[in-house]
């Protein structure tokens, strides 16, 4: 199929990481997308420390390390999430400090709250129904949230029934594969909430590993998760997610991860790794420089395996 646009009437919605992450003010909320250890934005949340943005909420059903810089720097100071720790490392020693201290608020939802919370932002509708909270102590507990969850009786069964709130967040960041330069965005390997992420917030901030031109978004439209109308913004850099990894693209770096959680147990020892791996670096490319190119290349995925 021929493109109907000519090349000057197609938006170009390419911006800098720099760019992209001025858009933020302080205050905001942000889906945050990824799963575990998949497509974290790591390098966006890098960008956000050395803007110095603050008072941010943060929505995301299960990060890692990108939660643990923001907490750990004083960017986020809510976060609405289902689990944060550094899996099978151990747990998230920032966060716990900071919640600790006062700094960070926690309002704690499960997986398939989250989940629901942002498919009905995408939906535009209220709240969304959930039957699985019924038996947790989430219905009666809560930080900050006035009304986290609500039970109502069904009017159509006459059975009790959980609400939770729907979100629309001031921005979705979104960690992809592939890109084109109009946003159309390609996800591999497990998506998470990133379908209903994307669609939730306000504006739609991707960042993606590679540009790809329309043509070849066309050979594998099952993979076109992300399609562009939804798209505001598109930031191309590589190794967005490093440490963590990013499906068919690389591995996480285990060592880089290891000592990031070995660090992060002492305020010390957390302000050394912020101040050399972060705010001691100028962009995203000095930072992985600083980690060094050689030792990346050696993350890359084996295509046959996509890890």
């Amino acid at each position: 199929m021929v493109n109907p646009l000519t090349e000057a009437e197609i938006e170009d919605k390419r911006i800098t990481l720099e760019e992209a992450a001025k858009l933020v003010p302080n205050g905001s909320d942000l889906f945050w997308g990824g799963f575990g250890y998949q497509r974290a934005p790591i390098a966006f949340a890098h960008e956000l420390v050395r803007q110095k943005k603050r008072n941010l909420t943060i929505h995301t059903c299960g990060s890692e390390v990108d939660l643990e810089i923001m907490a750990g720097a004083g960017v986020a100071s809510r976060f609405e999430i289902a689990f944060v720790a550094i899996e099978a490392l151990g747990l998230a020693n920032n966060m716990r400090r900071r919640v600790a201290e006062g700094e960070v608020e926690i309002e704690d939802y499960s997986n398939l709250a989250m989940a629901m919370r942002f498919l009905g932002g995408a939906l535009n509708v209220p709240f969304m129904p959930i039957r699985s909270l019924m038996a947790t102590d989430m219905v009666e507990k809560s930080r900050y949230r006035e009304k986290k969850v609500e039970v109502m009786d069904c009017p159509f069964t006459g059975e009790k029934i959980c609400l939770v709130p729907s979100l629309q967040p001031d921005f979705s960041i979104v960690h992809v594969q592939r890109v084109d330069q109009t946003g159309n965005a390609q996800i591999d390997g497990i998506v998470g909430e990133d379908i209903e992420g994307s669609r939730c917030g306000k504006k739609l901030i991707v960042l993606a590993e590679e540009l790809i031109d329309e043509e070849e978004i066309r050979t594998r439209p099952d993979q076109t998760k992300i399609p562009a109308m939804y798209v505001d913004h598109v930031v191309i850099l590589p190794y967005v997610a490093h440490p963590m990894e990013c499906h068919d693209y690389y591995d996480y770096d285990l060592g880089h991860l290891q000592m990031f959680h070995k660090m992060t147990r002492t305020e010390d020892g957390w302000q050394e790794y912020l101040n050399d791996y972060i705010l001691g670096v100028e962009n995203h490319f000095a930072y992985l420089d600083l980690v060094g190119w050689e030792h990346l290349h050696s993350l890359r995925a084996r295509k046959p395996w996509g890890y």
